[in-house]
């Protein structure tokens, strides 16, 4: 049996609800009242006869209880129904109802509400929508909210992200306006089981991510939060129902489109190995000009089947009615004074945000969010001054509101996560106490205790989110709009950048932020002046011995970090030596990067002759291959530079032995591999036909031995020599087509005149622009 609360519905979703099913249940058209001054009608029924035959009045009073509704329907309503002398009264509560509940709101009535079955409570409604589940469904944010629902959502999510808890799910689904985006975002993922959701910032791509997500976790999939796709791959399992969320994908993944990951590679296979399985759903987000800049980047992408379910979310589509309820959502759950919520039914404002060319949803959550503004401030000119530049919602925050530690902390965060979307709290506390030693030592801070911790109390739920994943503990910004702002601070002052570079203690604080060479769409500070590239070298030089990387050699970090910032004439003499001076035993995966990113700027510099130490680094970089994309970058390495190519198979010739270690290390990696390669093939868990198996794994072989003979070498037995179950794979193939797809709803839209209901909504004539009541 259906048990809403309804505390996700606002009181003209309530009215909404209630009109749909009463007009099944009594099986009249009941039309929603015109706005004007409120004359106690909120749906009417009207005959030739009587224009009022039936009137219902639809009271929320969520909070309020029981004795405050009873009060003000003796002090206020009855004197309207009085007035109207409907033929029939019926009076709609969300509250629960008691029988002597009933009778007491029947007898305040008396004669209009001819039976206590017209007064209809929290239980009546819940016994309509089980009568009427297709209502149900068509009120999206109610089916969502269920009880049931929303405990598979809680047990499915938590596996993949301690953010998916109740309180969260709730707030979101109470806010959000689902709409036409929703429903053919609806239909892409439900046609090719991925979808990639692009658009501007702030215009609402992971919160449609969030409520897809939430509604396959209703459908009993289990969620895999994605930071990395080696993550996805590593935990992809055939028997499960997964749905793999990959948020801001592009902007993580953006720098390995260079490194030897293969990230491109990676994530076209992985979309093409969930198109192919019913029991898998993928769903990526990322900023259009990321996307563009990715397809500038790669290949892979550009040529990959990416497009076919790309979903780009424009302001444009979103009309005025799902802009005004967006607005009017935010307003009726906000937090700032009632006051300040007044500005928005007044002269006719809400039309004036509505209408603005720079409307965003992201700013309307901004500009209705206590945190973010000051009391004084808040006028008519204030939202329309943030809504022509959004930045600016942060600026009194960042500059009164917090502390100068506080700042501290964020600007420090800031440094660190131009790698990744999050930062670990062991290395944001060591980043931040070498920051506040600093200023100690040039600034004469006096230490007050532990400022971290007084720096996350006051940030920690404003300005950032504290994720905890097990026993880990990750810090991001509250929204992408922070980070705009402190790069656009930056960016004002590369001054303040050094000032936090003097005490910085990791290699991604230079690598990752700034840039002396600027590409057009990069989100980069801009050190391409002379004087503040001599600054910046002047402090990378004191700093490079101390600093850290991740699990990585410092001197290749050393080496990574001058190629990318400096001009070749500044760092060459320096640059010949440390590479000269390499002495390599093991590469991580992060040293791996960055020694094909050093070997690919030795060749693209005319600089090979004078690397003494050559053929122990690519010796180097073909051993211990932890990954089948590190061989094929490994190979694209060898083949796109004619110098390395030479090397390769001059060494066939002049240097037996170094060329039969070489192609021994590539051969144990396969050993190692093969088997992971050749099952990442695409389609291998989709044929039903042996023959057809059978090409795709002699395909996918002919691939690997090609990726063999790009680096020079003969192909290798593990591959040559693999064996493939076959029938046990088509066994499996013809279960899993057995089973159903599972597809997700869409949301149904009324037909509505806009402009009425939109000044209905903000109880507005439009005329004079006069406030009849509020919501709130």
């Amino acid at each position: 049996m259906a048990n809403y609360d309804f505390s996700t519905l606002n009181d003209r979703d309530l009215e909404e609800l209630t009109r749909d099913l009463l007009s099944k249940e009594l099986n009249v058209n009941f039309q929603s009242f015109k706005p004007g001054p409120d004359k106690g009608i909120d749906l009417r029924y009207s005959t030739v006869n009587d224009e009022n035959e039936i009137i219902v009045q639809v009271k929320h009073y969520l909070g309020s209880g029981i004795s405050k509704l009873k009060l003000d329907l003796k002090n206020n309503e009855i004197q309207k129904v009085v007035l109207l002398k409907p033929k029939r009264y019926l009076f709609c509560t969300s509250l629960p109802l008691s029988p002597q509940d009933k009778e007491e709101i029947k007898n305040i009535f008396n004669p209009y509400i001819q039976s206590t079955s017209d007064v209809i409570g929290k239980e009546d409604l819940n016994k309509w929508l089980d009568d009427y589940p297709e209502i149900q469904e068509r009120h999206f944010k109610l089916w969502l909210s269920s009880l049931d629902i929303i405990k598979k959502i809680v047990k499915n999510g938590v596996k993949g992200r301690s953010e998916f808890y109740k309180e969260k799910i709730l707030k979101e689904i109470k806010v959000y306006v689902p709409n036409k985006t929703h429903n053919e975002a609806v239909n892409a993922l439900n046609n090719n089981h991925f979808i990639l959701i692009t658009g501007a910032p702030g215009i609402g791509k992971s919160t449609l991510a969030n409520m897809l997500t939430y509604q396959f976790l209703a459908e009993d999939f289990e969620l895999v939060y994605v930071r990395e796709i080696t993550e996805a791959e590593e935990v992809f399992s055939p028997e499960k129902k997964q749905i793999f969320y990959f948020d801001d994908f592009l902007g993580a993944i953006t720098l390995d489109l260079y490194s030897s990951r293969n990230a491109d590679s990676a994530i076209v296979n992985f979309i093409e190995r969930v198109r192919d399985d019913k029991h898998k759903r993928l769903i990526l987000t990322c900023r259009t000009t990321i996307l563009n800049q990715a397809k500038n980047i790669s290949d892979k992408i550009q040529n990959s089947n990416i497009d076919i379910s790309n979903y780009e979310v424009k302001i444009e589509n979103y009309t005025d009615w799902d802009k005004a309820r967006i607005l009017y959502n935010h307003i009726y759950l906000s937090d700032i004074e009632v006051n300040q919520k007044f500005i928005f039914f007044q002269n006719d404002f809400h039309w004036k945000v509505i209408k603005h060319r720079y409307y965003n949803p992201r700013v309307i959550q901004d500009i209705t969010k206590k945190n973010n503004i000051i009391d004084s401030d808040y006028s008519e000119k204030f939202v329309l001054d943030i809504l022509n530049d959004p930045k600016k919602i942060w600026e009194k925050p960042f500059n009164v509101q917090i502390s100068h530690i506080s700042r501290l902390l964020l600007l420090t965060m800031y440094s660190l996560g131009g790698g990744i979307y999050y930062v670990t709290d062991e290395r944001l506390k060591e980043a931040f106490n070498s920051r506040i030693n600093l200023e100690v030592v040039y600034n004469n801070y006096q230490r007050k205790g532990n400022e971290y911790n007084f720096a996350l109390k006051e940030l920690v739920g404003a300005f950032i989110i504290r994720t905890i994943d097990k026993n880990n503990i990750r810090y991001s910004f509250f929204n992408p709009s922070i980070d705009d702002f402190i790069f656009a601070y930056f960016q004002n002052s590369n001054e303040e950048y050094l000032q936090l570079l003097k005490s910085s203690v990791f290699f991604e604080q230079f690598k990752y932020r700034i840039a002396t060479t600027i590409v057009k769409g990069e989100k980069r500070i801009d050190f391409s002046n002379k004087n503040s590239r001599k600054k910046l070298y002047e402090i990378f030089e004191e700093k490079k011995k101390l600093l850290k990387g991740f699990h990585s050699d410092s001197n290749l970090d050393i080496i990574s970090t001058l190629i990318r910032l400096f001009n070749k004439n500044e760092i060459e003499v320096e640059l010949l030596e440390r590479i000269n001076d390499l002495d390599i035993s093991y590469l991580s995966w992060d040293d791996r990067d960055n020694l094909t990113e050093i070997l690919k700027y030795i060749a693209q510099n005319n600089l090979v002759q004078q690397i003494k130490n050559l053929s122990e680094l690519i010796k180097i970089l073909s051993k211990d291959v932890i990954s089948h994309y590190q061989i094929k970058s490994f190979a694209s390495l060898i083949k796109e530079n004619s110098n390395y190519t030479d090397f390769i198979n001059d060494s066939k010739i002049s240097d037996c032995d170094y060329y039969n270690e070489i192609q021994k290390n590539i051969n144990d990696s396969w050993e190692k591999l093969s088997n992971d390669y050749m099952t990442d093939a695409y389609g291998i868990d989709k044929t039903l036909e042996e023959d057809e198996l059978d090409d795709i794994i002699n395909k996918r072989k002919e691939e690997a031995i090609q990726i063999n003979k790009d680096i020079g070498l003969e192909g290798s037995e593990a591959i040559i020599e693999y064996e493939f179950d076959i029938s046990s794979q088509i066994e499996f193939n013809k279960e899993k087509s057995k089973e159903n797809d599972i597809k997700i709803q869409g949301y149904k839209e009324n037909t509505r005149d806009e402009v009425l209901d939109i000044n209905r909504l903000f109880n507005s004539n439009s005329k004079g622009g006069n406030l009849f009541m509020v919501p709130f």
